[in-house]
């Protein structure tokens, strides 16, 4: 449905950027914007990603739950799976806003 909605913009010369991406509300979340938060914390990712949360930190817990949901999918892959077990871990910490 992209490629189709890039193609018709570009044959077409559509002047509405009703659809057109910008800098900060796209309609894909950007990848590289994703992670780096994420990589400010050293292990942080690694640590949740290999499920080994007793290297989490409370620094840790409080960039991942910050982050939005459709940045949490590309960074995790059974986005809900680790989120419970996120969640568990920074209750266990002592993180209550989440």
């Amino acid at each position: 449905m992209v490629v189709i909605l890039s193609i018709s913009q570009n044959i077409n010369c559509i002047s509405d950027s009703a659809f057109a991406p910008t800098e900060e509300e796209g309609l894909f979340p950007n990848p590289i914007a994703c992670g780096t938060d994420v990589h400010k914390v050293p292990y942080c990712y690694e640590s949740v990603k290999h499920f080994n949360l007793k290297d989490v930190t409370k620094e840790c817990c409080i960039v991942l739950v910050g982050i939005p949901e459709d940045c949490f999918a590309i960074l995790f892959p059974m986005r809900f799976t680790y989120r419970m077990a996120l969640t568990a871990t920074c209750k266990l910490l002592g993180i209550t806003k989440l």
